[in-house]
């Protein structure tokens, strides 16, 4: 495992050792396991690059370049911003191709102006949940474009990074410390991600002046078994949910706050763009929407709202938020937006429509209460959505804010069948996705399993598992078949691999098949089993140079302790198990006797479980649903054990 202390080590290099050093101090303090190497990668955008250091792993930035095709490594642009672009592009691939090796477990930069803007969008491409902070000299300004819609942590640097010296060294020291803990909690992941990786994820959007109703709707839909994620409905909210349902990690929306709207029409600071509502309707997804908080255009101070407003209705919701109450002519806009939107969709929709109000201020005796603005808002949706089979309009004679509208909105919602929805979109399956415009989407927006998911793993073990599943998963992803061929013989080895096997197994039942007698001849008592792969496993690991080999593991051996065969296996270079010899090719009465007498499947069950927590790469044999199932619950059961113990 690793983390990366990244920086431009012509002029911050000083800077890059210190934080190295208490980066490394506290996850030592912390007694991480796996251990956590601390490397620095130096991202410099002049010719003045640091050479390689003593007692400090330095990944010099010519390593970085080369992540890129046609990049002269000594010959960056002249022009600073080009240089930056390049480079920063770089650490990107060079990221993604250490993030898919499975060894990195975050990243820590530091800069300036120039240096935050390198290394920012790099560590954006990192996946959710995946630690990320700069400390910035910017950190405290306009943030936006640095952080995106991602989890990226901004640390405030106080002073320029411009030595150590006694603010600096305790900035530094914080940040290492801050850092070590997002490492920490990582590897020592708690169990909620495996409690909720089976529920359809739900976003929703909410504002303080919504936030009744979307308490009340997400209190409701956690009980129906769903997990929520709501966002707050600030422009970047609306863009990090549509973000995650390009991702497939959403599976479901209920839009209750689409302010962003009213923001980008007529010019207000939480705006969407031209792109709200893509991600859902291109995704096909379930979408329940609604009109929530479309009767404000939000502004910073009072001072800071545009002259051209200076008659119109303000309320003042804190000194930092002042709220404009919009007009008939600017709801005919938004009603025309959202339309033009929802009429593309091909998917079921469901858009409802509070008649009593759209907001907690929008009701009688209230600053922004004006029926004919709110009417117009809502004849005007309801006379321009198109309806048909999947999409309708509901009109409904509450308040936004009361019971029975949340009621409604889950009521819609249930009706879609989002559970079943769920089921062909799964989520974290960590399959790469075309997005709308054709391209490959990123594995950055999967949710990362740690490592703790596996307990028992070696880091090479599970960094070369993760390797194999990354090739095997691009060719599901390309249509290209996966081709397992089993070898008996050193030769059949060497042969399948120069003939382009993506895996090899060694079973016992290949020693038979070399003698001219039937694979089934590896379930009869003729020999034992295990020891044959062992013997074999002398003959054929020596001449496979690159395909991941695997052992045909007999489970149900009752002279082995498996804990011990199979880190036995692993130490002589397996990559991986299958349950072979198999219980599950016998039927009839010997099956049952076998499953009575403790010699039955669920052993072998027990055995994958066991590889799957060393990290091995797992490819089970099942013979019928109730065997899959088994088998497929495997991680899931092993984080039980753990937890109950």
């Amino acid at each position: 495992m690793e983390v990366l202390c990244i920086g431009t080590a012509d002029t911050k290099l000083e800077e890059l050792l210190f934080l190295a050093a208490r980066l490394h101090s506290a996850l030592a303090a912390a007694g991480s396991d796996p251990k956590v190497q601390v490397s620095i990668v130096d991202v410099s955008t002049t010719e003045k690059t640091a050479q390689d250091l003593k007692d400090v792993t330095f990944i010099p930035r010519n390593t970085v370049l080369s992540c890129l095709l046609d990049v002269d490594q000594h010959n960056l642009p002249d022009d600073r911003g080009e240089a930056i672009s390049l480079v920063s592009k770089a650490l990107q691939s060079f990221l993604k191709k250490r993030y898919d090796s499975g060894m990195l477990v975050g990243a820590v930069g530091l800069g300036g102006s120039g240096g935050t803007a390198l290394i920012a969008p790099a560590l954006r491409s990192l996946p959710l949940g995946v630690p990320k902070l700069i400390v910035s000299t910017v950190a405290s300004g306009h943030t936006a474009p640095y952080v995106g819609t991602s989890d990226l942590v901004l640390f405030p640097s106080v002073v320029d990074i411009c030595g150590i010296n006694s603010v600096s060294r305790v900035i530094l020291s914080n940040a290492a410390a801050a850092f070590a803990g997002m490492v920490l909690g990582i590897l020592l992941a708690s169990s909620e991600s495996d409690e909720t990786a089976t529920k359809p994820t739900i976003g929703i959007t909410m504002f303080g002046v919504t936030t009744p109703c979307v308490n009340a709707v997400k209190d409701r839909l956690n009980k129906e078994g769903y997990e929520t994620l709501v966002f707050h409905a600030t422009g970047v909210g609306g863009k990090a949910m549509e973000e995650l349902v390009r991702s497939g990690f959403i599976q479901g929306v209920l839009d209750v706050t689409t302010t962003e709207v009213a923001d980008h029409i007529v010019g207000g600071v939480m705006a969407c763009d031209e792109s709200r509502f893509d991600a859902i309707i291109d995704n096909k997804i379930p979408l329940v929407l609604s009109v929530g908080a479309l009767d404000m255009v939000n502004f910073g101070g009072r001072d800071t709202i545009p002259a051209a407003f200076a008659d119109r209705k303000i309320h003042i919701h804190n000194k930092q938020v002042s709220l404009m109450r919009t007009t008939v002519e600017e709801n005919k806009k938004f009603a025309k937006f959202i339309a033009d939107k929802i009429n593309k969709s091909s998917s079921k929709v469901t858009v409802c429509l509070p008649q009593k109000g759209v907001s907690a201020i929008d009701a009688p005796g209230m600053p922004f209460y004006d029926p004919e603005a709110t009417s117009t808002l809502l004849g005007e949706l309801n006379t321009l959505i198109q309806i048909n089979d999947i999409r309708e309009v509901k009109l409904l004679p509450y308040h936004i804010n009361d019971p029975e509208f949340a009621n409604a909105l889950v009521d819609a919602f249930l009706g879609m069948d989002v559970k079943a929805s769920s089921k062909a979109q799964p989520q974290q399956d960590g399959k790469k996705k075309k997005s709308s415009s054709g391209q490959k989407s990123s594995d950055s927006s999967i949710i990362w399993r740690p490592p703790v998911d596996f307990p028992d793993a070696k880091p090479e073990t599970l960094q070369k598992t993760r390797s194999i599943l990354n090739k095997l998963k691009q060719y599901i992803t390309e249509g290209i078949p996966v081709i397992g061929a089993g070898a008996g013989t050193g030769i059949s080895a060497k042969f399948e691999e120069a003939g382009g096997v993506d895996l090899i197994v060694v079973y016992n039942s290949g020693r038979f098949r070399m003698a001219g007698r039937g694979s089934l001849a590896g379930l009869l008592p003729f020999a034992d089993a295990n020891a044959i792969v062992l013997e074999m496993a002398n003959e054929v690991l020596p001449v496979v140079k690159g395909v991941p080999v695997l052992a045909g593991v007999c489970a149900t051996d009752p002279f082995r302790r498996m804990e011990y065969f199979l880190k036995q296996l692993e130490n002589i270079g397996f990559c991986g198990v299958q349950n072979f010899p198999t219980v599950g090719l016998f039927d009839g009465n010997f099956r049952q006797n076998l499953e009575e007498t403790g010699m039955g499947y669920s052993l072998e069950v027990d055995m994958i479980s066991r590889a799957h927590n060393m990290g091995f790469l797992t490819t089970p044999y099942a013979f019928n649903p109730e065997e899959a199932a088994a088998m497929a619950k495997v991680p899931f059961l092993a984080h039980k054990k753990r937890s109950s113990s």
